[in-house]
């Protein structure tokens, strides 16, 4: 098989082979890369000569199949023709997003917004791209599937993944590890160290002094996407708050909040606390295909302790059921801002969120502002914020001590 020039192996993709080949023994790798850094084409190049080499099964796992069909999916449709292996469209099955070969392997894309989509399923390779957009509980059902796992993200800031690194398994990338990037693109990286330091020749130690930091947002940018560095995300509504592991015995439960939801939206109960004058935030319940009496039960379940539960005041029916089933809840206050009250209320003060609420940090960590209307942008990663907003906004009139 002929290989063409646009699609050559970049210094990634050696990188990433050599880390696998090196390390028999462990069965997942976390790949972080930068902006440019090759590592989405290095990795399907190498699933693609897994593909060719031997019948295996394989399967590419992002947060929505509708994003990755314009994304992931299409530059692997573009290595393969590029490569010579699919020569027409109907090679590919657009309709059930499968690729078979004809040594019987195949590979098949999906999107974990898809309800149910892990159950069940075995795989020899497991690609999840851009897994920080995942939640753990998402993750956790493919990666105890599959013989090998490769995982990739970029580092806007930390996530669960981090618990999966060690000495061998985790590699990082930046720009500089792929020749065949556009000099226009280096260009524009490189342009974030000129655009974010009174003098950008420092070395890595001095760089980022306070003193040295003329822009923080383009600072940030260099330390992200230059140097695939952990960093915060661009323009995230909520800066002010921390990671604890665990809940001091002095906290006192004050109130929660709940989001309705049931197919591929979630049903989302969140504890708030209070110690030494700073909230204490708590994952309760975050699951799909509740109905409102199981989402009670699942509560009960997992230590609910008769707090005033806020919620959703368009879901009167829903609050009702509720309350049927020995949950406290109420509607939330009926101001019309209540979200836009309770975000510049949680902004004033430092707050904390409990290590194992992982979907909470999650969320807290994509909720970002959008630019053309001044509000947070709508997303699917906002379920426990808005049950969190719901009873920050209604400023808990009704709040008490439950411990």
């Amino acid at each position: 098989m002929q290989i063409e020039n646009k699609y050559l192996y970049s210094k990634a993709y050696f990188k990433i082979l050599n880390l696998i080949q090196s390390n028999p023994n462990e069965d997942v790798f976390i790949i972080c890369g930068g902006q440019g850094a090759g590592k989405t084409i290095s990795i399907l190049e190498l699933i693609i000569q897994s593909l060719i080499s031997e019948t295996i099964e394989a399967t590419i796992l992002s947060s929505e199949l509708s994003k990755m069909k314009r994304t992931v999916m299409r530059d692997y449709i573009k290595i393969n023709k590029d490569w010579g292996i699919i020569a027409e469209q109907t090679d590919f099955n657009r309709s059930e997003s499968k690729h078979e070969y004809p040594n019987d392997s195949y590979i098949d894309f999906l999107g974990a917004d898809t309800s149910d989509v892990g159950k069940g399923f075995r795989r020899d390779i497991l690609y999840i791209n851009e897994a920080d957009k995942l939640s753990i509980e998402q993750a956790v059902q493919f990666i105890s599937r599959a013989k090998l796992t490769i995982i990739d993200y970029n580092p806007d800031n930390i996530f669960w993944g981090d618990d999966y690194i060690n000495e061998n398994n985790f590699l990082r990338l930046t720009f500089e590890d792929n020749e065949y990037l556009p000099e226009s693109e280096r260009k524009s990286i490189l342009d974030y160290r000129i655009r974010g330091f009174n003098n950008p020749d420092l070395a890595f130690d001095k760089l980022f002094e306070d003193s040295n930091i003329k822009s923080k947002y383009w600072a940030n940018k260099w330390r992200v996407y230059g140097l695939g560095l952990v960093g915060s995300i661009d323009g995230v509504v909520f800066e002010n708050w921390s990671i604890i592991d665990t809940l001091p015995k002095e906290a006192r439960l004050l109130f929660g909040g709940i989001d309705f939801g049931f197919a591929t939206s979630k049903f989302a109960a969140v504890n708030v606390y209070q110690y030494n004058g700073e909230y204490i935030l708590e994952e309760l319940v975050y699951e799909t295909s509740l109905t409102n009496q199981d989402a009670a039960r699942l509560m009960i379940e997992r230590g609910y302790k008769g707090a005033l539960m806020y919620c959703d005041s368009a879901e009167p029916k829903s609050i009702e059921e509720l309350r049927r089933a020995n949950i406290n809840a109420v509607a939330c206050d009926s101001k019309q801002d209540i979200k836009k009250f309770a975000i510049q209320k949680l902004n004033t003060k430092n707050f904390n969120v409990l290590k194992n609420s992982s979907n909470l940090v999650n969320e807290l960590r994509y909720y970002v502002w959008d630019d053309k209307t001044g509000k947070p942008k709508k997303s699917d990663l906002d379920h426990l914020i808005d049950g969190l907003l719901y009873a920050i906004g209604s400023d808990g009139k009704y709040s008490g001590n439950y411990l």
